[in-house]
C-alpha cells in the first residue's frame, strides 16, 4: 500500500486511498446529478403538463431540502460512533436499491418519500467522508485535496445534465412499460451502477478507525438512547462555542444565505433584466466555473504554505460578495460576466481555505458531528434564501433608488452585501492573525533591506 507521506500531490487522485475516495465520490456525484434531473422530468411528467406540472417541480426540491434541515446532524453522530467505511458503503448501497424503486413510481407522494430516503442516506455519507479526508492524506495536500472535492461534487453538474439528455434520448427508443413510459429508465440504471460502483470502491480503501478518549468509548458501550443524544448535544455545542469551529461554520452558512439569491436570481437577472438569451444564462455559469477553478487552483497551490487560513476565508468572502454587488450593477452580459468570475474565485477561495481550516483543527472524535452541523446549517440557510429571494424581487420592486429600483438587482445586491459582511465580522473575530501577518511581512521587509544594504556595501568595498 501507498504511504500517504510518500504520495506527492499531482499524485493525489492517481494512487493511495484518498485517491480511491475521490474517485467514489466523483462516480456518486455523477449520478447523484442524473438523478437530480430524472427526478425532476419525472414530477413534471406526473404533474400532467401545464401549471400543474410547475407546481410538481417543488415536490422533488422540497423532498431534498427537508430531511437536511431535520436530520442532517444526525448523520455527524452515525460518522463519530460508527465505522465510517461501513457507513458510506451502507449508504452507497441502499441509494442504488432507492433508486432502482424510482421505476415504480406513479405518483408525487411517492416520489417525495423515495427522495427523502434517499437523502437521508446521503447525509449519513456526507460528514463520514469528509471525518476520513484528513486521515487519508498528509496535512500538506488538505488544500489541494478540498479543491479537488470540490470539483467532483460540482464540476460533474454539466457531465450529468449532458449524459441525462443522452440517456433519456436513448430511452425514448425502448418499448414503452410503466405508467410514462421508457424515457427516464436508462437514467435511474445509470444511477444505481454509480452508486454500487461507489460502494464496492469504498469497500476497497483502507480506513483507520477512530481512537476515543476512555469516557466516549465508555459512552458508546452503554447500549442506551441517551448516548447518542449526547453526543447530538455536544455538536451543538461545538457549533456554538467561541472559536474557529463557529466562526467558520457560521460564517459559511451566513454565506450561503447570501449567495442562494444569486442562484435563484441568476436566470432572471441574465434574461429579464440585461436582455440576454440562453446563451447569456449559459456565459454566466461559465464565468462562475471558471472563477471557482481559478481560487481553488490558487490556494491548492499554496499546499502547506497555506498557514493563515482564516483571514483567507475572509478574503474569499469579500471578493465573492463584491462581485455580487457589483454585478447586480451591470448592464450588460460581458460586464456581469467578469464580476461573476470574480464572484467565483472568492467562493473556490472561500470553500478550501474554509474546509482545510476545518479539518485541521477540529479533532477526528467530532470531526462527523462538525460537517454535519456545517451542512445542516448550509441547507437550511439556502432554503431560506430560495424561498425568500423570489418573494423579496417582487417586494423590492421600485422600493430603492437608480438602478436598484428593479427588484431583481435589489436582491443581488443585497445578497452581496451580506456576504461581505460576513467576512467583515469574521475578520474582525480573527483580527489577532493579522497581526501577527502583519509582524511576519515587516519584519521579512526589515531583512530583506538590511541583506540588501549589506550588499551594496560588499560593492562599494565598505567595512
Amino acid at each position: 500500500m501507498d504511504s500517504v507521506e510518500n504520495i506527492r500531490g499531482r499524485e493525489l487522485i492517481r494512487r493511495g486511498p484518498f485517491a480511491k475516495l475521490w474517485w467514489a465520490n466523483s462516480i456518486s456525484s455523477l449520478g447523484d446529478w442524473v438523478n437530480i434531473f430524472a427526478t425532476l422530468a419525472l414530477a413534471a411528467r406526473i404533474g400532467g403538463g401545464g401549471e400543474a406540472s410547475t407546481v410538481a417541480i417543488i415536490v422533488p426540491l422540497v423532498a431534498r431540502f427537508l430531511p437536511g434541515m431535520v436530520a442532517g446532524m444526525l448523520g455527524g453522530v452515525v460518522a463519530d460512533r460508527w465505522n465510517r467505511k461501513v457507513t458510506m458503503v451502507v449508504s452507497d448501497f441502499g441509494r442504488a436499491v432507492l433508486v432502482g424503486s424510482l421505476l415504480f413510481v406513479s405518483t408525487l407522494s411517492q416520489l417525495f418519500l423515495i427522495i427523502v430516503l434517499v437523502e437521508l442516506l446521503g447525509l449519513f455519507r456526507q460528514p463520514a467522508r469528509e471525518a476520513v479526508v484528513p486521515t487519508l492524506i498528509a496535512s500538506r495536500h488538505l488544500a489541494a485535496a478540498n479543491g479537488l472535492n470540490l470539483i467532483s461534487m460540482y464540476g460533474t453538474a454539466p457531465i450529468g445534465s449532458a449524459l441525462f439528455a443522452l440517456l433519456t434520448e436513448f430511452g425514448e427508443l425502448l418499448p414503452y412499460a410503466g405508467q410514462f413510459g421508457a424515457w427516464v429508465l436508462p437514467a435511474f440504471v445509470f444511477d444505481m451502477a454509480t452508486f454500487v460502483a461507489s460502494g464496492l470502491i469504498t469497500l476497497t480503501i483502507p480506513i483507520k478507525r477512530t481512537l476515543l478518549p476512555e469516557r466516549r468509548r465508555m459512552r458508546l458501550q452503554a447500549r442506551s438512547l441517551a448516548a447518542p443524544v449526547r453526543d447530538l448535544l455536544e455538536g451543538w455545542a461545538l457549533v456554538g462555542k467561541k472559536g474557529p469551529v463557529r466562526r467558520l461554520v457560521w460564517g459559511m452558512a451566513v454565506a450561503l444565505l447570501g449567495g442562494g439569491g444569486l442562484f435563484v436570481m441568476g436566470q432572471p437577472f441574465s434574461q429579464q433584466v440585461l436582455e440576454a438569451t440562453e446563451s447569456g444564462y449559459g456565459a454566466l455559469l461559465t464565468s462562475l466555473g471558471l472563477g471557482v477553478t481559478i481560487g481553488m487552483v490558487l490556494l491548492a497551490g499554496l499546499g502547506k504554505n497555506l498557514l493563515h487560513r482564516e483571514p483567507i476565508f475572509c478574503l474569499g468572502l469579500w471578493a465573492a460578495g463584491a462581485g455580487i454587488i457589483f454585478a447586480s450593477f451591470s448592464r450588460s452580459v460581458i460586464s456581469a460576466v467578469g464580476w461573476v468570475l470574480l464572484l467565483g474565485v472568492g467562493t473556490g477561495m472561500a470553500y478550501v481555505a474554509g474546509f482545510t481550516q476545518l479539518h485541521s483543527v477540529v479533532t477526528d472524535e467530532i470531526r462527523g458531528r462538525t460537517f454535519g452541523a456545517l451542512y445542516t446549517l448550509g441547507r437550511m440557510a439556502l432554503l431560506v434564501s430560495l424561498t425568500v429571494a423570489g418573494v423579496g424581487a417582487v417586494a423590492l420592486e421600485g422600493v430603492l433608488p437608480g438602478l436598484l429600483s428593479d427588484g431583481i438587482r435589489a436582491v443581488l445586491f443585497i445578497s452581496g452585501v451580506a456576504v461581505l459582511l460576513t467576512g467583515l465580522v469574521t475578520i474582525w473575530a480573527v483580527r489577532s492573525q493579522l497581526r501577527v501577518v502583519f509582524d511576519r511581512s515587516m519584519t521579512a521587509m526589515k531583512d530583506t533591506g538590511q541583506a540588501l544594504g549589506t550588499l551594496r556595501h560588499r560593492k562599494s568595498g565598505k567595512p
